[in-house]
């Protein structure tokens, strides 16, 4: 129908080199191709309703489905950053000088306060380093992400990214996102969820795209330097 645009995510690059960011890369392609199937699915129920003029305000099944796209875009970032540090960090913390300091602070701070009881079990198995690494990887990678300071902290330290390699202006950016997506998860994006309106935020659809989009690209950006500095670890 005339005026009606399919909004295309900004296609994925190829993947990075090296076999352990390739599971991760996995669910970042997964994660693409779900988030553009709910895009290409609201451009169908708007087609479906043969409204007059695709411009203006969306109707509550249309703005439900941005929604969608905001939370699947979520739990795509979720999935491929926990299972990007299972499967590098313990190589990271062996070879990169900033995903080892970070390594070293976690254990120091946890003796420092403790140590805690599975610490105490970590240093007294069979193979103390993996099993404190274990540890490590489980705190990071346990809640879900909520925003760019998670991202900083929790993801992007930990796999020893530099502030050049990834700055936090760039993280920063995603802060709309996430407030977004934490207003959907916890309050199913009601204006005032402890009031009685039952008002919801308005979701636009160049808006949400771009928010999606922009997402997608950064974890797309990440896994690559993750991959860079796994490249760069001394050959054992």
């Amino acid at each position: 129908m005339a005026g009606y645009t399919f909004s295309e995510l900004t296609a994925l690059p190829t993947k990075p080199r090296g076999t352990a960011i390739s599971p991760a890369w996995r669910y970042l392609k997964g994660a693409h191709a779900t988030v553009q199937g709910v895009f290409d699915g609201l451009t169908a129920v708007r087609v479906a309703k043969q409204k007059d003029d695709p411009r203006g305000r969306l109707g509550r099944d249309e703005a439900d489905l941005l929604r969608a796209a905001i939370v699947f875009t979520s739990s795509g970032i979720d999935a491929c950053a926990k299972r990007l540090l299972r499967d590098t960090v313990p190589l990271l913390i062996n070879g990169n000088a900033n995903a080892a300091r970070k390594f070293d602070d976690y254990v120091k701070q946890d003796l420092a306060d403790g140590p805690s009881d599975s610490m105490s079990k970590a240093i007294l198995s069979l193979d103390p380093r993996e099993e404190m690494v274990r540890l490590y990887v489980a705190a990071r990678a346990k809640a879900s992400f909520q925003g760019s300071s998670d991202l900083k902290s929790r993801l992007c330290d930990t796999l020893g990214l530099t502030n050049a390699q990834m700055p936090a202006a760039k993280l920063k950016a995603l802060d709309d996102f996430f407030i977004a997506r934490n207003a959907i998860v916890h309050d199913l994006d009601y204006v005032n969820p402890s009031g009685t309106s039952e008002a919801r935020n308005v979701r636009s659809l160049d808006g949400v795209w771009a928010e999606c989009d922009a997402a997608l690209v950064l974890v797309a950006e990440i896994i690559a330097e993750a991959a860079v500095n796994i490249r760069a670890l001394p050959k054992v």
